[in-house]
């Protein structure tokens, strides 16, 4: 029976530094993407508040990329499998630079949100396409590329959050450009092993039928996926209406907590290899959640901004903690049942809830504030957390 497999990239003496510097750049894509959007938010609301329902649609403006990801990261996956991270990765890059810039073009929110909309798809691609590359890494070493991974997120983050806010202070439309920056990556795209990830042929383990994905772990894996995709969203995206509700207007001084959460990020990204090491899948997992739900409930119930600040950056580290023990389980969890569809479904499924997230929102705000909307999720976060653990405690 056919299995998919994948290649062993970074133990090929074929793979170049250039090859493996175009995996680990794929994790640029979603902050640059999906979260640098967040700040421009106001003032296209602004630019647009004629518009009918442009409240709402400004909003899906951040999120309607999130649920093309989710949609088309499974499909990705196949495609992988089928053609090799080569020849999806290099044609969403393109798609990804050209989508992504438009906007700053055109002079409608309904054409904003159809590019944005595009963008979701090709980003699906290409980070579906990175994280196979590297989830055909040996054990020892997988969890430790995940983290950094993770952490090229996060420095990119920290980059492109204080340079989006200085851009935006002349109009919206500038900070767009960003997104040219997938053209850099395309030559070293095009340096990947022709058939790294494609399927390969193999004897199932432990008797594994090779289409079959869904089962009871790795459903539970697809709900706290999904839930820490949407807390993912509240940071990047509601901290600038949050301030701005505080009478912040100045874009610089709204980056400022989203830089802070981008650092504690990367350092809670690139220590996922030894937390991975000391506590496993499901206690990173545990850790995690209950890291986001006291940050969350803290920065709901501030005083001040700088106590909502301190909440911001520790859920911001708690999320980036998460995320790469989202490719781990994947992989470790679709051992013989194709890890590239699992990768793409799972990390779908965490960036495509985000489209919920503005709905959710929208109805916790009308009825007890902005503030409850952090509250809420906090509480969730802490369900979610202690129901984890006493799963993991009933099972030892």
């Amino acid at each position: 029976m056919r299995v998919a497999t994948i290649s062993q990239p970074m133990s090929d003496p074929s793979m170049t530094i250039g090859a493996r510097a175009a995996l680990l750049a794929c994790g640029l894509f979603t902050t640059i993407g999906l979260f640098s959007v967040g700040l421009l938010l106001p003032q296209i609301g602004i630019a647009y508040s004629a518009t009918p329902g442009a409240a709402l649609l400004t909003q899906v403006i951040g999120a309607v990329s999130s649920f093309c990801f989710a949609v088309g990261a499974p499909f990705a996956g196949t495609l992988i499998d089928r053609l090799g991270c080569r020849r999806v990765l290099t044609p969403s890059l393109c798609v990804f630079a050209v989508a992504g810039a438009a906007p700053a073009l055109v002079d409608s929110l309904w054409a904003i949100i159809a590019l944005r909309a595009i963008l979701g798809v090709a980003l699906a691609g290409i980070f579906t396409a990175g994280l196979t590359g590297i989830g055909a890494l040996p054990d020892r070493v997988r969890a430790r590329m995940f983290g950094w991974f993770s952490v090229v997120g996060g420095a990119a983050a920290i980059v492109m959050f204080p340079l989006i806010g200085m851009l935006a202070a002349h109009g919206w439309r500038l900070p767009f450009l960003v997104n040219l920056i997938a053209l850099p990556i395309v030559p070293l795209a095009m340096l990947l092993p022709r058939d790294l990830g494609r399927a390969g042929r193999s004897t199932p383990a432990d008797g594994v039928a090779a289409g079959r994905l869904l089962d009871g772990p790795m459903l539970i894996l697809f709900v706290l996926a999904g839930f820490v995709g949407m807390a993912m969203f509240i940071g990047p995206m509601y901290s600038p209406l949050y301030l701005a509700s505080l009478g912040v207007t100045d874009t610089r001084l709204m980056a400022v907590p989203i830089t802070l959460a981008s650092i504690a990020a990367v350092l809670a990204s690139a220590s996922y290899g030894l937390l991975h090491r000391k506590f496993g899948v499901s206690g990173v997992s545990i850790l995690t959640l209950l890291l986001i739900a006291g940050a969350l409930l803290l920065s709901g119930t501030a005083s001040s901004i700088p106590i909502f600040t301190v909440g911001i950056i520790l859920a911001g580290a708690g999320v980036a903690a998460f995320a790469p023990n989202v490719s781990a389980a994947a992989v470790e969890l679709s051992a013989g049942r194709n890890p590239a569809r699992a990768l793409g479904t799972a990390n779908g499924v965490m960036f495509g809830s985000q489209l919920l997230f503005p709905f959710i929102a929208d109805a916790v705000m009308r009825a007890a504030g902005l503030a409850a909307v952090f509250v809420a999720f906090g509480g969730c976060s802490l369900l979610l957390g202690a129901a984890l653990w006493l799963k993991h405690a009933l099972s030892r």
